[in-house]
């Protein structure tokens, strides 16, 4: 059978734990144009997971473009973003960063309960109303644990945290995540994106991972094989150790 095409969920243990569950796709420009990534989000919603995307406000092209395409091939997606229904309100910082104060996500949850499949600009509502461009990992963040999400994906170069000897870091906890953000030693998006990571799982997402999602069917790899690829956070203690080569 073509689990891809036509999936049975029953045919695909490695999956049962997602399905129910919200998994939410952080996408950058690259990932927004991985060949397999509308087929991805589809599969994921033919099996009963519910897929929300985010991607960055001032890509509202590549937004309306990925609502278009998934429609195209028969899913139902819906771009919406922070305004709606006062999802995402938010207010500037002392350095005069957006940051997200309040997050009410009844109507993010009511759409993936009704099949729909969410793609949201990362912006959000001032106080005043007016519309506040907000950073979209920390959009991310917020709405995965807003919808208990069991796993946070973010796009990493290259392919997840680079291990100090070779390859890629396969696990961290919470902790060994923000010490390494911390640490002086990464790229600022692999530093905001861990920090988002570590963030995430302590306030109740399963587990977040960063990785390469420009490759074929990477947002589902663990559902079909029940092995992460990347690095994933996790809040709890990792048990053993492992390295991607």
């Amino acid at each position: 059978m073509d689990y891809l095409n036509y999936p049975d969920p029953e045919a695909l243990p490695t999956a049962k734990a997602f399905i129910g569950r919200t998994v939410v796709v952080r996408l950058d420009p690259q990932a927004a144009e991985a060949e397999t990534l509308v087929s991805d989000l589809v599969f994921m919603r033919r099996i009963g997971v519910r897929p929300l995307v985010v991607y960055d406000a001032a890509e509202r092209s590549t937004g309306a473009r990925l609502v278009a395409m998934i429609n195209r091939v028969g899913g139902e997606a819906v771009g919406i973003d922070g305004t709606s229904a006062g999802t995402l309100i938010a207010a500037s910082d002392a350095d005069g960063n957006a940051v997200v104060r309040t997050v009410n996500a009844h109507l993010t949850s009511l759409l993936l309960e009704q099949g729909y499949i969410p793609v949201f600009a990362a912006q959000g509502a001032a106080i005043s109303g007016m519309p506040i461009v907000l950073d979209g990992d920390d959009a991310a963040r917020v709405l995965a644990q807003a919808t208990h999400a069991i796993r946070l994906l973010f796009p990493a170069h290259p392919g997840g945290v680079p291990s100090d000897t070779e390859g890629i870091i396969g696990e961290l906890t919470s902790s060994e995540a923000l010490a390494l953000a911390a640490a002086g030693t990464l790229s600022v998006d692999l530093v905001r994106q861990l920090r988002a990571a570590a963030f995430g799982v302590r306030a109740g997402v399963d587990a977040a991972q960063l990785l390469d999602l420009s490759a074929h069917h990477a947002s589902i790899v663990e559902m079909l094989t029940a092995q992460h690829v990347g690095t994933q956070v996790v809040s709890n203690v990792v048990l053993s150790r492992s390295t991607a080569s």
